[in-house]
Parts: structure tokens; C-alpha cells; sequence
């Protein structure tokens, strides 16, 4: 097959879930023998220089860029809010430039897949299906409104939920309308596709999770961890990653370091980290964004992930799993993933819970190892980027 994936952020370097969840399928389908063309959006917020990229990068993927300023636009939103019933997020994908980009590969070149990244470029379906006879897939790494709709849920304030509800119906219509646009769609959660499906989808759909491949070394060992230690990897900007730092740290971190004032809180991750202060709290230590992931996950022991909304699968809890991180998070933080209750993972949706959990894992180092060991062969079982990619390839034969 020969296929062209349209990104809507830079897929490499695979720094955050979205950009491993869109590299694994790139490199899952050329290591299976395939051809990938790979288009990405880039912008100011995920800017990469197409210079600094590996050369065997890019000879594999014939990588092409298309600069969209996606940066919020304080009156624009404003007349969007109150003079448009369409989304803000989605328009703001909506580019000439980008547009004459693609048009340009379509001309010269033909595919058999043409695979969209996320729901926020549905906009250039209409020009692929003038110029190709290939078939548009959709791969969805989250139901956008959910994110929103939790977060309205969750929010105090009574002006910002309204705002927020807005905001989640608005994309919500627009996903409705747009999904059946494709001929296929795949998740990367069960949930979401299930979501989809009542939204009114009748196309053919699949579920196929993100792989653990794309890290560069999956060794580790218990012993160089520094332990105990609790930790946090995610991206700083994203709206459900600052209402579950912020929640953790006001409502489990200021109790659990009163009785362990020894240990420490790493927070670690790409984005503008200015919303909070660490030095408010004990202990915290904020390292913002980092060289190389994987080594942070393997010197930490303790992943916390409170999350409270969003949608989707989160790629880091794979990552830490494969690595033997103890994971302790939310109902919501771990949706999608294979996992089981204080066996692999410890499942808490109340600060109480978070505290409980933590305080076993740092005080019963025989505990905290038998839930990482499982952790990793758990994630090692069922999550390997070539068999997904098997049944990506075979999802896509079948359309």
C-alpha cells in the first residue's frame, strides 16, 4: 500500500502521546513493508524545524511541512463565540496555504490510504476526495468533546462551565457531522469508538490501540531507581493535565508530604508551566520539558496521572508500564488501557485513594515491585506495535 498521513502536529520527534501514538503507525507500516508519505501540519505551539529532523527520517517518510498559526486570537474567539455555532479549535485548522500544500501532492502523486490525524482536519476531505481515489481513513486518538465536556463538569466556576459546555456541544455537532465524510474510522480506545457510534457513524470502524515500540530502549532495572520518588509526564499546556496537577497537589500532595517530608514530586513536560507556582509547594520539583523521556521514566519509581477529563488513551501510562513504573491514577487517566486494579496498577478517584496508594507503594517496596513487574508484562502482552500494526494493515484491507 502506498499511504499519505496528514498530521495535524509534527509526528517526530515522538516527544508526547499524540506525536508516538501518529509515529508508531508511520513506522509500523514501513517496517511491514509499506510506503508512508507523511504530511504534518506545523505550528507555533509543536514548531519543528524540517533541518534539525534525521536524515533517515525523512528519506523514509518523504516528510513535507504546512505552517497553520493556530495561536488563540483573542478577537477572533470573541466573534466566534458570539457571532458562529461552528468550533474555534476545528477553524483554526482551516488553512489556504496548508490547503495548496496538499493539493500540490495530490497532483503529483496517487495512494491507496490517505489517513487524517484527528478530527480537527476534516476540512481538506472534500479536497482529497476531488483530486484522489483513495481511501480517507480517520484515526481519532480522542473524542474532542469529551475532553471538554468533562472539563465543564468538573469546573467550578460558574461563567466557565457555561463557556466551557459551549465549547463541547460546538464540537461535538462538528464531530457529528463530519464522521460519516470518511469511509472508515479507527479509535484507539474501545470507548471512544462506542462514543462515535452514537454519534450516528455507520462507517466501518476498529479500535486499535497505540504500540510501545517507537521508545529506543525498553531496558530497565528496579534497582537504579531512585526510590521512593513520585513523578508526573505530560504535556504542561493541555488544559486536563493543569486542573489534575493543580488538584493533586492541593488536595494529596500538601497531606502526603506532611507525613513523608522526604520525598519528592517531580513534574516534568513540554508547554508553558507558568499557571502554577512550585515553590508553594514542599518538595515539588518542576523540570518542564526534557531531553529524553524514556531515561526520566527509568530513574523515577511512582507515576501519578489525576486526570479528571479528557479522552482517548494516554500513551505515557503505556510508556511507564513498559518501563516498571508503579501507576497510580483516576478511572478516567487509565481509559482504554488493559490493565487490572492493584495488580498492575493502582485505581484512585479520591484524594483519600491517592494517598492510600502512594503510602503502600513507598513503604512496601515488595509490593511496589510486584506491580511494576506486572505492569511491564501486562503492556508487553498487549501492546506491541507490530501486532497492532497486523491489524491496522488488515483493517485497512478490508475497507
Amino acid at each position: 500500500m502506498k499511504v499519505l498521513q496528514i498530521c495535524n502536529k509534527p509526528p517526530y520527534p515522538p516527544q508526547d502521546g499524540g506525536a508516538i501514538g501518529m509515529h508508531n503507525v508511520t513506522q509500523g507500516l514501513i517496517d511491514a513493508g509499506h510506503t508512508v508519505k507523511v504530511l504534518s501540519v506545523n505550528t507555533p505551539k509543536h514548531f519543528v524545524d524540517i533541518n534539525n529532523l534525521p536524515d533517515s527520517y525523512r528519506k523514509a517518510t518523504n516528510i513535507e511541512f504546512g505552517f497553520i498559526n493556530t495561536d488563540l486570537n483573542a478577537k477572533e474567539a470573541f466573534l466566534n463565540l458570539f457571532f458562529s455555532k461552528r468550533s474555534y479549535n476545528i477553524i483554526r485548522f482551516e488553512n489556504s496555504d496548508f490547503k495548496d500544500c496538499l493539493v500540490s501532492i495530490l497532483k503529483k502523486e496517487e495512494f491507496d490510504i490517505i489517513q487524517i490525524e484527528s478530527i480537527f482536519l476534516n476540512y481538506y476531505v472534500d479536497v482529497i476526495r476531488s483530486l484522489s481515489k483513495a481511501k480517507v481513513i480517520l484515526r481519532s486518538p480522542n473524542v474532542e468533546f469529551m475532553i471538554w465536556q468533562r472539563m465543564a463538569e468538573e469546573e467550578k466556576n460558574p461563567f466557565k462551565r457555561t463557556y466551557l459546555k459551549v465549547l463541547a456541544k460546538r464540537i461535538k455537532n462538528e464531530e457529528r457531522i463530519c464522521l460519516n465524510k470518511f469511509d472508515a474510522v479507527y479509535t484507539v480506545t474501545q470507548n471512544d469508538l462506542e462514543i462515535y457510534q452514537q454519534l450516528g457513524c455507520k462507517l466501518p470502524m476498529a479500535s486499535i490501540p497505540t504500540g510501545i515500540d517507537v521508545l529506543k530502549d525498553l531496558e530497565y532495572s528496579i534497582e537504579q531507581i531512585e526510590y521512593p520518588s513520585i513523578f508526573h509526564i505530560g504535556a504542561l499546556d493541555w488544559m486536563p493535565n493543569q486542573e489534575g496537577l493543580i488538584w493533586f497537589l492541593e488536595n494529596v500532595w500538601m497531606n502526603l508530604n506532611k507525613e513523608n517530608p522526604e520525598l519528592k514530586f517531580y513534574i516534568a513536560g513540554r508547554g508553558d508551566a507558568t499557571w502554577f507556582d512550585p515553590t508553594k509547594y514542599p518538595n515539588v520539583v518542576l523540570l518542564g520539558e526534557i531531553d529524553d523521556a524514556a531515561e526520566f521514566i527509568k530513574s523515577k519509581a511512582i507515576m501519578i496521572v489525576p486526570l479528571f477529563s479528557g479522552s482517548g488513551m494516554r500513551v505515557k501510562i503505556i510508556e511507564g508500564m513498559t518501563l516498571g513504573k508503579a501507576i497510580v491514577s483516576t478511572s478516567i487517566g487509565i481509559e482504554g488501557i488493559m490493565h487490572q486494579d492493584k495488580k498492575d496498577v493502582f485505581i484512585c478517584d479520591s484524594a483519600n485513594e491517592f494517598i492510600s496508594a502512594i503510602e503502600i507503594l513507598i513503604n512496601e517496596k515488595s509490593t511496589f515491585s510486584s506491580i511494576s513487574i506486572n505492569a511491564n508484562r501486562s503492556v508487553t502482552k498487549n501492546y506491541s506495535n507490530r501486532a497492532l500494526t497486523e491489524k491496522l494493515i488488515d483493517f485497512l484491507k478490508s475497507i
